[in-house]
């Protein structure tokens, strides 16, 4: 009688850690992904910031009005390269959450699809940024280049010369 009792014991507790397991990797689950949204937006607003505190980083599109208007000074075109550069690692971080760290499902998927709207927007708005993606390609790793060099092929078909495969390009 006490052993079977012990034994009930056990398959109470067994059935209740192994629900447990279950719903802890599923609240994991849930908050790494929102955690990672979050950081995500974070560093979406601070890019916002910095481009209200100075309008003229505005300039790193092509089709913004005052592109046109404003002489580049050479502190100017510093600062539009260090956003530039600011993006392209924030980018860094976003494709490798949703391409590598997690495995997608159907709202990752939905989300990773609006970033790579983003990116190829932000991308093919800036020939600036298209310039220092082709110069940078050996500083991110195989599939990020190749991701960006689909966008720029896109934008600039026929542009890239072997020199900017794979390699340093100053």
């Amino acid at each position: 009688m006490l052993s079977s009792v012990s034994f009930a014991i056990s398959m109470i507790s067994f059935f209740l850690t192994a629900l447990t397991v279950i719903f802890t990797y599923r609240f994991n689950r849930i908050t790494i992904r929102n955690t990672a949204k979050q950081e995500h937006q974070k560093m979406l607003l601070e890019v916002n910031k910095m481009m209200i505190a100075d309008p003229l980083l505005w300039t790193i599109y092509d089709d913004h009005p005052l592109t046109d208007q404003i002489e580049e000074t050479p502190e100017l075109k510093a600062k539009k390269e260090a956003l530039i550069y600011y993006y392209l690692n924030y980018f860094d971080v976003v494709c490798e959450f949703y391409n590598k760290h997690i495995i997608k499902n159907k709202t990752d998927k939905q989300t990773w699809d609006a970033w790579k709207e983003y990116i190829e927007y932000f991308i093919g708005r800036s020939s600036q940024a298209r310039e220092i993606i082709k110069r940078s390609y050996n500083l991110y790793e195989n599939d990020l280049s190749n991701f960006y060099r689909s966008i720029i092929e896109k934008y600039e078909p026929g542009k890239e010369t072997e020199e900017s495969h794979g390699k340093l390009v100053v």
